[in-house]
């Protein structure tokens, strides 16, 4: 087989594979949205989806900020701080959420009855 096929096979793949992600990406957002608002996996990926789109956003917006002397300097330090805290506090807020509120006041309630 010649390179240039070889590559031409890869970056096909490579195609079809975003295309899918894209079609399973939009299958979740449809199916997330009809979940009730109280319920734990949409507001986990609710949390999850603002945490991708402000990486997304920090990606984006250092493509015009690299040539800028001094202020490529200052977002190449503090964006990744910032990301670093913000992806923190997901998996912080994502360890409470999962975990029903009224399941919690139940069982607290069957501890004091001794049940």
């Amino acid at each position: 087989m010649d390179v240039l096929s070889v590559i031409a096979e890869i970056i096909k793949d490579l195609l079809i594979f975003v295309v899918v992600m894209f079609a399973l990406l939009i299958a979740l957002i449809v199916i997330v949205s009809k979940m009730p608002d109280d319920n734990p996996l949409k507001r986990v990926l609710t949390a999850l989806s603002y945490r991708i789109g402000a990486t997304a956003a920090a990606g984006l917006l250092a493509i015009p900020i690299e040539p800028i002397p001094g202020l490529d300097v200052l977002y190449d330090i503090g964006v990744p701080v910032a990301l670093i805290i913000y992806w923190i506090s997901f998996f912080k807020n994502a360890s409470r959420t999962t975990t029903d509120p009224s399941l919690r006041q139940a069982q607290q309630q069957l501890r004091r009855d001794g049940r």
